[in-house]
């Protein structure tokens, strides 16, 4: 990713913050960032592309800033309150685009944003793992997805306070205390004799991946159907969707009706289907 590409992602998160994802425009953004329309095109093919280019450079860069920590030599919980600390201050530098995501709830806008969020989610939980196991071993074993689960809506309660509202935490001294909290949770768990609730069989299931639909697919696939179709009705309906697809902001409900023109057994059934698995239909 190049300077001018962060610039429009960071002016671009500001604005989602402020007003809304699917309030702010394009023309907003290159407007914060004293471009034209045309730059814009240049780096992001449409708004929902902007959208997971933001998505990824925003994690990208706690991430790697995680990574980066040198943490071989320390003590695993050392190294988890640096790893915590780390993330707590990251998610607090990038908080505009954090608040925005929590407030809109933009992750269901297409499949491809979905699927990185949920890989995101995904990844944050295996250096979770990965962590708590170095922490405590094969001592709650059995409970280590619980006690995953459990951290992970620890930390989303604190980061809601972090990101509203109007004060100041001590970020290394919250990590401290959430590690002990953890601990606590773990002595628990050595002394239980209750099944564990999450396994690995559950974990497996709930991140399998997503199919995607790309766009850009499906707008190829619209181009080949029109075509080969013979029916007028059926071919001005490909028409509208097709119009309505290329829009950086389409208008869904014009979409479904048109849909609802496919017959069920239609040849045109498959395309269909990719279409409202797009939008969630």
């Amino acid at each position: 990713m190049n300077n001018k590409e962060k610039m429009i992602i960071e002016a671009g998160s500001k604005l989602f913050a402020k007003k809304g994802y699917s309030t702010t425009s394009i023309q907003e953004i290159v407007d914060a960032c004293g471009m034209s329309k045309g730059a814009f095109y240049l780096h992001f093919k449409s708004k929902d592309a902007f959208l997971l280019a933001a998505f990824k450079y925003q994690f990208n860069s706690i991430k790697s800033k995680m990574d980066s920590l040198d943490i071989e030599a320390l003590h695993p919980r050392e190294a988890f309150i640096n790893q915590l600390t780390t993330q707590f201050e990251e998610i607090q530098k990038h908080k505009d685009f954090i608040i925005m995501q929590l407030r809109e709830q933009t992750t269901p806008i297409n499949a491809e944003v979905e699927e990185f969020v949920r890989k995101m989610g995904f990844e944050i939980g295996s250096l979770y793992h990965q962590s708590l196991t170095k922490l405590y071993g094969n001592s709650i074993s059995s409970y280590m997805y619980d006690l995953n689960m459990i951290l992970q809506g620890i930390i989303q309660a604190y980061l809601k306070i972090i990101l509203f509202e109007q004060t100041t935490i001590d970020l290394r001294k919250l990590s401290i205390y959430i590690v002990n909290r953890i601990d606590d949770l773990a002595t628990g768990y050595k002394a239980s004799q209750e099944e564990p609730i999450m396994t690995l069989d559950m974990i497996t299931l709930h991140t399998k991946p997503i199919v995607t639909t790309n766009k850009e697919e499906i707008l190829q696939q619209l181009s080949k159907a029109k075509l080969k179709i013979e029916d007028e009705n059926l071919f001005i309906t490909l028409e509208v969707i097709e119009e309505e697809f290329k829009k950086d902001q389409p208008r869904v409900p014009v979409i479904q009706g048109m849909l609802g023109n496919i017959p069920d057994k239609s040849q045109l059934r498959p395309l269909k289907k990719r279409i409202k698995d797009y939008f969630h239909l």
